[in-house]
């Protein structure tokens, strides 16, 4: 008992600082109504009128004091403002807290990569590309800007500053030309970055080590359950299935054998009904049975992750899940402002662009 008040105590004032800290950020999250107000702009000018009265306003003023900015230019001062307060947030840490958080920033890092490889492969233009690319950091988004000029795949993974990923990545090349798909590439990032959050982790109690883990695996779990649906979907060969789920614990690995061969959607998603996954698979199946389709199922796994990040904050706060929770949100925030504002911009119903979005 005595240990267990010691080990609290520790925590409290390991996290008291940054506890303080997220929860007055938190506070100034946009609400389910502010959200309402955004999409239901009867244009961009309406849309951007909302958008200055909410706490990204000053944010906005001071970054482009004169006109209205155009949604590129906006979704630059949203990136500007997330990496100045991941890094604001993240070195007020010390120890092994703030290279854990280091390292989960690497996420951030892992899904703006996997859209640069995307976008180089399809031919998109720089603009588009960099859209769907959050900066963690100025030189974050300088070296996103320089990958995305190089306009080649292979010399982008070269110019990548991370060794140990650029070896990743570089191992899967042969499969990205054999396939003609950058799922291989985009597996490397992601078990790249799972690798940086465990060993991160090995430093910290056991207790704090499950709740994360548990986590990532639920997105493991969730983003391989949506690769199987897709390869059954296009009719894909099992070889594409294989190179293309993500590996990570051992409880994730053994779920991927047991999906591997499924004859139809009905069969996978009942083989993920006798897991603990089984509420959100049967949702899932409830979602991809009206229309077959996987966008729909991809919106629904994105909530549902959005909604566990939303419960590491509830409860007792000082342990990991408060700024890695706290940082996701912050993520999907930034996210939804830029479909938000690309849609109205574009003249997209409302209904449109709030299924493209997570409000959690």
């Amino acid at each position: 008992m005595v240990g267990y008040v010691n080990m609290s105590f520790s925590s409290a004032n390991e996290y008291a600082f940054v506890n303080a800290r997220i929860r007055g950020l938190k506070s100034q999250l946009l609400t389910v109504g502010d959200y309402e107000r955004l999409l239901q702009s009867g244009g961009y000018s309406e849309f951007m009128k909302f958008l200055m009265g909410t706490s990204y306003g000053p944010v906005i003023n001071r970054e482009q004091a004169m006109g209205e900015p155009h949604p590129d230019e906006l979704s630059m001062i949203l990136s500007k403002h997330f990496a100045e307060l991941s890094h604001s947030i993240t070195s007020s840490l010390s120890g092994k807290v703030r290279d854990f958080s280091d390292s989960y920033m690497n996420m951030f890092l892992a899904e703006s990569v996997k859209s640069i490889l995307r976008g180089l492969h399809v031919g998109l233009d720089r603009d588009e590309i960099l859209r769907f690319a959050v900066p963690a950091s100025p030189e974050e988004e300088a070296l996103f800007e320089r990958l995305v000029d190089i306009g080649d795949i292979s010399r982008m993974i070269d110019a990548l500053p991370h060794p140990d990923l650029k070896l990743a990545l570089l191992t899967r090349l042969p499969t990205y030309d054999k396939y003609n798909s950058t799922a291989p590439l985009e597996v490397a990032t992601e078990e790249w970055y799972l690798r940086t959050i465990l060993q991160a982790l090995r430093e910290f109690p056991s207790t704090e080590r499950r709740k994360v883990v548990a986590f990532l695996e639920t997105r493991v779990v969730l983003r391989n359950l949506l690769t199987a649906l897709r390869a059954l979907h296009f009719r894909l060969h099992e070889d594409i299935l294989e190179v293309s789920l993500i590996r990570f614990t051992p409880a994730v690995n053994q779920l991927n054998e047991s999906i591997k061969g499924k004859a139809n959607w009905k069969e996978l998603l009942a083989r993920f009904e006798k897991t603990k996954y089984a509420k959100i698979a049967s949702h899932l199946a409830r979602v991809y049975a009206e229309e077959e389709d996987l966008s729909e199922v991809e919106l629904a796994i994105e909530d549902h992750l959005a909604q566990a990040v939303r419960q590491q904050m509830v409860g007792y706060p000082f342990h990991l899940g408060t700024i890695f929770g706290f940082l996701s949100l912050k993520y999907y925030e930034i996210r939804n402002i830029r479909s938000i504002a690309v849609g109205i911009e574009r003249g997209e119903p409302a209904e449109t662009i709030r299924r493209m979005i997570t409000i959690f």
